[in-house]
């Protein structure tokens, strides 16, 4: 990489927007944990006398989720394309006051006796945490420098599996609350006390994010000179007597071509069974246990502690692994956990499972979420690479949000649809046989699509953040010395630049010392050193920019 690079400002040089990010995301999950023991006879209290009633209140906070994601993710884009620096602190204030109205309908709900405002108050919270997410993940994208993403965004998820876990410890210490506010004709009680924590913690968010969020103008990508928009505007600025090459390039540098269509629906399908599964985990679990094995509430409870603290030690793995493995493995990996964990948990018409299978199993399922929820999302981003990523991330986590509306009412069903006729107790062959067919079809999905899960500047050859597996060795083809500049692997990309193209750059340019030195700047030097770090399935090397299609020898 060239020695000299532009100053950047000097809090671009610092991950300052971490600490908030990790306070927000925590308690967005407190919020939806702390008041889930309190539900229930809440909304009895409001005068819900149709117990079905819960479940649309629950359904409707990951219906909030589905469209907070994509429309606070369609407004992000829209702001950041006004101002780099405002937009996304505007974004994210807007966010946080919709939780703030939420939490003040929450308790309207039990002050005028209204259930309806319990349920609009669920999903205006829904719209904030689904908005929250999608913001933040795509900020992170922007900011994070090349190599950091899936361990930023494995830290996140840590945050977030805490909350859920801690959520409930917050509302114990409501226990023994019970007095009376007759200005506001309000009882704080165990009941109502949840719901005021949270709205003193969504104000304390919103002056956090006003006063401390300083959004940076310089990606992650442009502080480590790896911008696959500087790679164009070099390249165009060296062939700018050919308005043809420079319109294949990007025309002005404003445009780059479109990520890849297959990785992105590939990902999202992958994103759906993923989120499937965790959507029956946490919805069948209590009611299986109390069926099938008679638990106690204090060991329903034991075993949901068990689940939390393991997904955070899970998600805290992630990150460290992503060091030393590189995420499309990870990805495989998840899958192949889905897959074991679902089939153990397969039983059969004329037995039960096993209380020592259904552990194992269990913790096999709870291991694998954290694993292709934080990797996926970090592949995603690295495929979408310098696009505006709001709306996409929006779309990512709205598809999660599906199966978490409505997978629970097919979980319900199918264990009632496998029920022994003659005891009532329940089969699980026809639940977890379902889980276990979509992992089998993510397996068989992601062969043909593998190649196509790398970073965009991989896909591209516009020297990506991180060689990985055979993409990385395709610059290392052209012979030393001879300074052959290979674009794009021409003929398998559906997008790629014209073999006529590409050799008219070739020919051109083949001897100009300086072409080379200006492209081989901007996209990196395939280093002998960089492409030895190759490792299961495709390297991480943390030196990034070396190797990928757009190497110069």
């Amino acid at each position: 990489m060239s020695s000299s690079s532009p100053s950047l400002p000097r809090d671009a040089h610092t991950n300052n927007y971490l600490p908030l990010f990790y306070f927000n995301v925590f308690f967005a999950c407190v919020s939806f944990s702390i008041i889930m023991p309190s539900l229930s006879p809440y909304l009895e209290r409001c005068g819900a006398g149709d117990p079905t009633y819960l479940a649309w209140v629950v359904c409707i906070y990951s219906i909030g989720e589905m469209v907070g994601s994509l429309l606070f993710g369609a407004l992000y884009n829209h702001s950041v394309q006004k101002s780099r620096t405002e937009g996304p602190r505007f974004v994210l204030c807007v966010v946080v006051l919709t939780g703030i109205v939420g939490s003040v309908l929450y308790l309207l709900g039990d002050i005028l006796k209204c259930p309806s405002l319990v349920f609009w108050a669920r999903l205006l919270q829904g719209l904030w945490t689904g908005g929250q997410q999608s913001v933040e993940q795509a900020y992170l994208a922007f900011a994070a420098k090349p190599g950091e993403r899936t361990e930023l965004t494995s830290r996140l998820g840590t945050f977030a599996v805490l909350g859920f876990i801690l959520g409930p410890a917050f509302g114990a210490m409501f226990t023994t609350v019970n007095f009376r506010i007759d200005m506001l004709n309000l009882t704080v009680d165990p009941y109502t006390a949840p719901g005021i924590f949270i709205l003193f913690i969504g104000f304390a968010m919103f002056i956090a994010t006003y006063t401390r969020f300083r959004p940076s103008a310089v990606s992650g990508r442009e502080m480590t000179g790896h911008s696959s928009k500087s790679s164009l505007e070099a390249l165009n600025g060296s062939v700018d007597g050919d308005s043809e090459t420079a319109g294949l390039l990007g025309g002005d540098s404003k445009y780059l071509p479109k990520p890849s269509t297959t990785a992105i629906t590939s990902l999202l399908i992958m994103f759906f069974v993923h989120f499937y599964s965790f959507a029956v985990q946490e919805t069948i679990t209590t009611p299986l246990v109390l069926n099938l094995y008679e638990f106690e509430q204090y060991q329903v409870n034991l075993l949901f502690i068990g689940v939390g603290v393991l997904s955070l030690f899970t998600s805290a793995a992630v990150g460290f692994l992503s060091r030393f493995f590189s995420d499309r493995a990870m990805l495989v990996l998840s899958l192949v956990l889905g897959l074991v964990g679902s089939l153990l948990l397969v039983d059969s018409n004329k037995e039960f499972l096993p209380l020592p299978r259904f552990f194992l199993g269990f913790a096999i399922i709870t291991v694998a979420f954290p694993f292709g929820r934080n990797v996926t999302i970090s592949i995603f981003s690295a495929v979408l690479g310098e696009v505006e990523q709001g709306f996409y991330m929006g779309l990512m986590l709205a598809v999660g949000a599906i199966p978490r509306a409505l997978g629970p009412f097919w979980a319900i069903l199918s264990l009632k649809l496998a029920a022994d006729e003659n005891t009532g107790m329940y089969h699980t062959w026809l639940e977890f046989g379902t889980s276990s067919f979509l992992f089998v079809a993510s397996l068989l999905l992601i062969i043909p699509t593998f190649k196509t899960l790398v970073p965009f500047e991989d896909y591209y050859g516009l020297g990506g953040e991180e060689g990985e597996g055979e993409d990385a060795e395709v610059g290392a083809k052209s012979p030393k010395g001879k300074h052959q500049m290979t674009l794009i692997k021409v003929g398998d990309r559906r997008n790629s630049l014209r073999p006529s193209t590409v050799a008219q750059i070739q020919g051109e340019f083949d001897s100009s010392q300086n072409l080379t030195g200006l492209i081989g700047s901007s996209f990196g030097s395939a280093k002998k050193s960089d492409r030895d770090k190759k490792e299961w399935f495709g390297g991480r090397g943390k030196g990034g920019g070396g190797g990928g299609y757009g190497a110069v020898e």
